[in-house]
């Protein structure tokens, strides 16, 4: 396989079984030509089985990949602990997958692999304490901005709005502020309004933390609207917030927007299984 295939544009980690059913159709080509793009390959398998909460298959599946790593197959083994991590992660197992990324991370520098290592150190921030958050995300941020690697640079939305919310969780609102906007003003100039609308929901989010009601249900409907304008789908997490800035405004609309959130985030599967107790009150506010 002289140029073989980037097997991480056959990626939508909104249908894993999709993407595992396009990459084991790439796995007998990669099978008879080289071994480091197979063993690649094969943990984006594992991945998928991980997306899925299949914990079991996409650990067998490493432990057969383990075996096969060499040195001359570096990037498979970097991309193996990650693998491996992710799936400790995913299923609650916060205390072995952090080491693993901690192994990858450190790896991955070695390699000069800075993709992957990025990848890695906003794993490490995903497993650690609150407290150890901020510092590994500004490792990251740091070697995305020392990087010419266009994929690598290509991180940085994701490090901005991560580095967002743990300031937010640590009451530094300002500061997650300006890491917000950063998000936001790197969405709208490469021409990505969705995520430039998922940027201006955090920033209002933080406007409500900051006790700014009425300027945050501002932001909010202008939000909706522009999402309208553009024939963006309804959003739950929009609505919740604008139930919660209208119990503090005594806003008679509020029970309206706390059903239409109710709606919409009830048939969200991830919240069924982890938030049930969020989607019950959505539901005692709706008056349903």
């Amino acid at each position: 396989m002289s140029n073989p295939p980037d097997f991480m544009t056959l990626w939508d980690y909104q249908d894993p079984a999709a993407s595992a059913e396009r990459f084991h159709a790439l796995l007998p080509e990669a099978r008879a030509a080289d071994l480091q793009y197979e063993l690649e390959l094969l943990t984006q398998i594992a991945r998928t089985h991980s997306l899925r909460r299949q914990f079991a298959e996409a650990h067998q599946l490493l432990d057969e990949i383990e075996p096969r790593l060499t040195d001359t197959t570096p990037r498979a083994r970097l991309r193996a602990l990650l693998e491996r991590g992710r799936c400790f992660n995913s299923a609650g197992d916060k205390a072995s997958a952090k080491p693993l990324f901690e192994q990858a991370w450190q790896l991955g520098l070695r390699q000069g692999e800075e993709f992957l290592a990025i990848d890695a150190a906003h794993m490490v921030a995903i497993t650690a304490p609150l407290e150890e958050q901020s510092r590994w995300h500004q490792l990251a941020m740091t070697l995305v901005e020392r990087s010419r690697d266009e994929r690598a640079q290509g991180w940085l939305p994701s490090l901005y709005n991560n580095q967002g919310w743990t300031l937010f969780e640590l009451g530094r609102f300002e500061e997650a502020r300006s890491c917000q906007q950063k998000c936001l003003n790197w969405h709208e100039q490469h021409g990505n309004p969705a995520k430039a609308f998922i940027a201006r929901w955090s920033l209002a989010r933080l406007t409500r933390a900051q006790g700014l009601h009425e300027q945050a249900m501002g932001e909010l409907k202008q939000l909706q609207a522009d999402m309208a304008e553009i024939k963006e789908p309804e959003d739950g997490y929009l609505f919740e917030e604008l139930g919660e800035n209208g119990l503090m405004l005594d806003d008679p609309a509020t029970p309206e927007y706390f059903a239409r959130a109710w709606f919409l985030l009830s048939r969200d599967g991830w919240l069924q299984a982890n938030e049930g107790e969020r989607l019950a009150r959505l539901k005692r506010l709706a008056k349903l």
